[in-house]
């Protein structure tokens, strides 16, 4: 279990959690609030590599997500879901950077253990997908 509270980045601070509980292979799942973010809303057309659509948020907005660890490069790595709302508003993608909590937001994360999850980069896409090793 863990809390960001208001002002911390979560995908850093998760990593750094991670990085210090030996978390190379895991799940978790998050709620909260989020002050301001970028995220990744889905690719511009169906083509390979994808053209990501960028959306930011800047004003807060209720999160619920939930994301996997892998290990990149020896340290983990975090790949983030979440669907965002603030009034009628309602944003889900890949939130990637600059990413803040408002007030808080409380994560489980769940370590996987009899296995090896790695990101690698995959020729096709140019993306870093997961690979089961």
């Amino acid at each position: 279990m863990a809390r960001f509270d208001h002002g911390e980045d979560v995908i850093p601070t998760l990593t750094e959690i991670c990085r210090k509980e030996g978390i190379l292979s895991g799940w978790f799942l998050l709620f909260g609030a989020m002050a301001k973010g970028s995220m990744v809303t889905g690719p511009s057309e169906a083509s390979l590599p994808p053209v990501p659509i960028w959306m930011n948020f800047t004003h807060p907005h209720e999160i619920v997500g939930m994301g996997s660890v892998a290990e990149k490069n020896g340290a983990p790595s975090i790949h983030l879901h979440a669907s965002l709302g603030r009034g009628r508003e309602v944003l889900t993608g890949c939130i990637r950077k600059d990413e803040e909590v408002f007030l808080v937001v409380e994560a489980m994360i769940l370590q996987v253990t009899g296995l090896s999850a790695s990101r690698k980069l995959d020729a096709r896409s140019g993306l870093e997908l997961l690979s089961i090793d």
